[in-house]
């Protein structure tokens, strides 16, 4: 039977767990193609399922741990039906799972055991982590037996709703909504058969959790109609509890998907405190206003928006966008600034492209949106533009009194621009200007010894500015490395080979 090759068949195996006090798992695989490729079903010693596919070593899982009701780990009755790429698992007699795969259609059998501990359980004479026996197991691939199996294993009279229910949530979990609304349809129909079958007048039963799982199911697979059907199912039970809260937030995304901005603006006003007021909430109520074009409401929405993610850009600038068109262009400009800055120190070129345009109209007599004016044209290679934005910065700044603290890394970047033009006089000027600002930033204090260096301005205490330049660079050895060795040989073209050798030295202990 080892190498045996089986493609439809029904396996049945009586597994007993031991976890040794950890964290285990026991289970079989099946249509095993090689030692990279098959089916993993395992039971875990805490009363889990899981069902894994794995192909040419990648595994990806088909049912994540989903429980198992009333589960005894000294008793594993596991039973696998595969019809064609069907598959169905039962449990201690409980149907647990099933779904549709056609990646392996065929293969061998094999035992499986699993250890989920980080360090080795001390237990069995220190051999073991985890032991699982193999009491029973049986194979029939007779076509009659399969058929009749699976249609056994299908028919919902055989299957707890709840079990339906509980793999609902676990595909739900996993990102499967068609597949955990299938299960809960499934699970409801069972259900109402079963009451139907007991009772003259019938009701369907829905609780409010299983609602709101398929209200969520159907917003993610965009049915928000059946969404917002089951949504009102749960308002009408009653609206204090936990799953009514979430409710009246998913509703407010079903009415914006549907583009019912009117009635979302209605429903919010009169549920002021019963609406979870997240992030999304503000976003959403930003877009719905500015779908109304009530753009004063929109730029108070994304301003809080902004607020609770200070390093989104893009609610910045949406917020900026809405405060201008609702003629408060202060704030806009303001809002902009700040976008922009989030979107530099990100390196998002992109974002800071599109907003440039806007941030140069409404910045012309600003210092700072001159001053991003001037970062990004340098980003670009565009210096002249640079230099010229740099220049209007600094003007605008100094006119104001008091004059606003300077920008370092603007005075740092302008020094670069006219160090390319040969200026380095007026380079080293605003380099110093970078480096008594900002002292311990290594950066400024090199670029200033190196082009005093290159141009015959070096004094006395150029080997020191080195040191503290080195001294005051970021954590990466390999940057400090290369910028030792790179003093070094500045050092020994202006002809002090004492230093030079300690760069040097300093670079090769470092590594």
């Amino acid at each position: 039977m080892p190498n045996q090759e089986f493609q439809d068949h029904i396996i049945e195996a009586k597994i007993r767990l031991d976890s040794c006090g950890g964290y285990a798992a026991t289970g079989l695989l099946f249509r095993i193609m090689d030692d990279s490729s098959y089916y993993i079903a395992l039971v875990s010693g805490k009363g889990y399922f899981r069902l894994d596919a794995v192909k040419d070593g990648a595994p990806y899982p088909l049912i994540a741990w989903t429980e198992i009701s009333n589960f005894n780990e000294n008793n594993i009755n596991l039973k696998i039906i595969t019809n064609g790429s069907f598959l169905t698992f039962i449990v201690n007699g409980k149907w647990i799972g099933e779904v549709s795969d056609d990646l392996l259609l065929f293969g061998r059998i094999g035992f499986a055991l699993a250890s989920y501990e980080d360090e080795k359980q001390i237990s069995h004479n220190d051999q073991y982590t985890c032991i699982a026996y193999l009491n029973y197991i049986s194979i029939d691939s007779r076509l009659k037996k399969i058929e009749e199996e699976y249609k056994k294993w299908t028919d919902d009279s055989n299957i707890d709703a709840n079990e339906r229910l509980r793999l609902a949530e676990t595909f739900a979990v996993m990102g499967e909504a068609v597949k955990s609304l299938e299960q809960i349809n499934r699970a409801w129909k069972r259900r109402d058969e079963a009451i139907r079958s007991v009772t003259i007048s019938y009701t369907e039963v829905r609780t409010r959790k299983e609602l709101l799982l398929a209200a969520r199911m159907s917003f993610h697979i965009g049915q928000y109609k059946e969404a917002e059907e089951y949504i009102n199912a749960i308002l009408s039970l009653e609206t204090d509890s936990a799953e009514a809260k979430l409710a009246f937030s998913e509703k407010i995304k079903v009415l914006y998907e549907l583009k019912r901005f009117d009635e979302l603006k209605q429903f919010v006003i009169k549920n002021p405190f019963k609406i979870n007021k997240d992030i999304d909430y503000y976003i959403l109520i930003a877009h719905t206003n500015w779908e109304l074009k009530e753009y004063k409401e929109s730029a108070a929405a994304w301003d809080q928006a902004a607020e609770m993610d200070k390093e989104n850009g893009v609610y910045a600038a949406n917020a900026a966008n809405a405060h201008e068109f609702a003629g408060n262009k202060k704030k806009a400009l303001s809002h902009f600034i700040a976008a922009g800055k989030i979107f530099l120190n990100q390196g998002n070129n992109a974002e800071l492209a599109a907003i440039m345009p806007k941030l140069s109209a409404l910045g012309k007599k600003d210092w700072e949106a001159r001053n991003l004016a001037g970062k990004w044209a340098y980003s670009i290679e565009d210096y002249g533009k640079s230099e010229k934005e740099f220049a209007a910065a600094h003007k605008l700044r100094t006119a104001l009194k008091p004059s606003p603290q300077a920008d370092p890394a603007a005075y740092y970047l302008w020094a670069l621009v006219l160090n390319l033009k040969d200026r380095n006089k007026e380079a080293i000027q605003l380099l110093e200007r970078a480096v008594k600002i900002a002292p311990d930033y290594g950066l400024f204090r090199f670029k200033l010894a190196e082009i005093k260096i290159k141009i015959g301005k070096a004094d006395k205490n150029i080997a020191g500015e080195f040191k503290l330049a080195l001294k005051n660079f970021n954590d990466d050895d390999e940057q400090k490395r290369n910028m030792a060795n790179y003093a070094g040989n500045l050092l020994r073209s202006a002809g002090d080979t004492k230093n030079a050798n300690y760069f040097f030295n300093t670079a090769n202990n470092d590594s």
